[in-house]
């Protein structure tokens, strides 16, 4: 349904915005927060921004950090994690509709994982950008908007740092992995405005990928720090791209848009680990170039209280660095996953929302078929043969969403929500693994001048439609799951126009239970070994915002 953020959004985009308003006087504004929680979660948040009408400067920066929790039925789960960051921004703002600024970050994290054999160490991050969103007064063309970027993430994996090391038959000595990946690239948007009916949004972007790694299978005697770093594989892709608005009336408008997308991919890996044993990679110094278009048409229209839609999609996504290189194959008879097929999606969604004087709803549908869906299968073939594939296969996903929310006096308002998808892999007449199962919310909220409180009583279904081994890169199916429920409480204290407290409960019956898309444990030291990793038990927080 957008063709502006890039290409391969087969399934939805999700854009983080920062409001970047010029100040309309000289001063200092921000806020700070404060969070403590069960598992001695402490946070730390504050944004900061001071200066004139023409210049500000601002400050972000949080630290957080929290130790294992446990799970209903107080078995420590081994998810400690420590993580903070620091980003600045310099802006000029000579005008309302007018700004350039520079941005600069830093980040670092460690993290626990229960469901792996390494931790996270490292996650030192820097990224950099200068953008321009700039009103100008021309006859077609009415803003520019421009950005370069740079980001560079170094990362450390090892089962030493965070855990007692215990050798294995794949690590029987400690062993890190340090991978990093540097990604750069800009974007040119501008606005185009005809008439009042006609209205035209169009730009390039282009972005560069490098991904490195260094591995010590014996820390101590060959430390990571001292190996050279290796390019296993680099991407490049540059896209064009158009929006078209075109309003048939003052309630109704035709949006489309039309994304051409040139990529390419090189493998820089020479060799090829399989099975404790390095092999000549197949597929070594290969460079692999492909023409992707995505495209969309969406009608919509609003009435006095009501909207409605329907957009027909297509989508095409180039696969990933770990689809690509990430250790897979195309067959068992292969040893490399290179020239895996692009995934191509087409959809139609179809939704409305309405209000009325006492409530408000809204409803969306939509149906998909993808052709070549790229999927991890851990367990191909005939066992005790089986190997890790990534292949393509034909799918199709249905499903839909809806809300509701009523007012049930002046200070009771009470909702619901519910969500269900339903997928297949065609190609084999079976279920699509890693598809969440039918959830239901409901909410009761009670507000009173300063005061608020709150239920969340949200309820899960079995997932009995499951793909064993078989997902993506994020995760496969374990086995079946079985339904749950939760409840949650939550308050909330204005005690000036500045300063907020509010106070909840998670899990406030403190069930054992696990989301379907959870993983399977790992072995690690101290900790017993579970076959899904639980969510936390019951869970108290304490949330202070001071505006200033």
């Amino acid at each position: 349904q957008t063709v502006l953020y890039g290409s391969g959004n087969s399934a939805a985009t999700v854009v983080f915005e920062r409001i970047n308003e010029r100040l309309e006087q000289s001063g200092v504004s921000g806020f700070a927060n404060a969070v403590i929680a069960s598992a001695e979660r402490r946070s730390l948040n504050t944004d900061v921004k001071a200066g004139t009408q023409d210049y500000y400067m601002r400050f972000a920066g949080s630290y957080s950090r929290a130790d294992d929790f446990s799970d209903g039925d107080n078995t420590p789960i081994h998810s400690k994690y420590k993580r903070w960051n620091a980003d600045t921004e310099f802006a000029y703002t000579p005008a309302d509709d007018k700004i350039i600024s520079f941005t600069y970050g830093r980040s670092d994290g460690e993290v626990a994982y229960a469901d792996r054999m390494m931790d996270g160490s490292l996650f030192d991050r820097t990224h950099s950008a200068i953008k321009t969103d700039w009103a100008i007064d021309h006859a077609l063309i009415n803003n520019v908007e421009a950005q370069w970027y740079y980001n560079k993430v170094d990362h450390v994996m090892d089962n030493y740092s965070l855990r007692p090391f215990t050798a294995t038959m794949m690590m029987k000595t400690p062993t890190a992995s340090n991978p990093d990946r540097r990604t750069q690239g800009g974007k040119i948007v501008f606005d185009a405005y005809f008439d009042d009916a006609n209205s035209v949004i169009f730009g390039i972007d282009h972005q560069q990928d490098r991904h490195r790694n260094r591995i010590s299978r014996n820390q101590p005697i060959t430390p990571y720090e001292t190996l050279a770093r290796i390019t296993d594989g680099e991407f490049k892709k540059t896209g064009l791209f158009t929006e078209y608005e075109y309003k048939l009336n003052a309630k109704q408008q035709l949006i489309s848009g039309l994304r051409l997308d040139r990529w390419q991919a090189t493998d820089k890996r020479q060799n090829i680990s399989v099975m404790m044993k390095t092999m000549p990679n197949p597929t070594a110094s290969l460079t692999r170039k492909d023409t992707l278009w995505s495209g969309f048409a969406r009608l919509q229209q609003q009435n006095n209280n009501s909207s409605y839609f329907v957009g027909l999609g297509h989508a095409e996504r180039f696969p990933d660095y770990w689809e690509l290189l990430g250790g897979g194959r195309q067959s068992p008879n292969s040893l490399s996953a290179f020239n895996t097929n692009i995934e191509k999606t087409n959809q139609i969604d179809v939704g409305m929302l309405h209000k009325a004087k006492l409530w408000q709803g809204s409803v969306s549908v939509f149906y998909s078929h993808i052709a070549d869906y790229i999927l991890t299968d851990n367990l191909y073939g005939n066992a005790p043969m089986t190997k890790k594939v990534t292949r393509n296969v034909d799918a199709q996903t249905y499903g839909f969403e809806a809300d509701i929310s009523y007012d049930l006096t002046k200070n009771w308002v009470t909702g619901a929500s519910i969500n269900y998808v339903r997928a297949s892999n065609l190609s084999i007449n079976s279920p699509l693994a890693q598809q969440p199962p039918l959830q239901a919310r409901f909410t009761l909220d009670y507000q009173r001048t300063n005061w608020h409180m709150g239920l969340l009583w949200r309820l899960v279904a079995a997932q009995h439609r499951i793909a064993v081994g078989q997902g993506n890169i994020a995760g496969q199916d374990i086995t079946e799951s079985t339904g749950f429920g939760t409840l949650a409480l939550n308050a909330s204290y204005s005690q000036t126009e500045s300063l907020d407290w509010s106070v909840g409960i998670d899990n406030l019956l403190d069930k054992t239970y696990s989301e379907h898309l959870s993983k399977s444990g790992s072995a690690v030291s101290g900790y017993p070994q579970i076959g899904k990793i639980n969510e936390a038990g019951l869970t108290f927080w304490l949330n202070a915002n001071w505006r200033f």
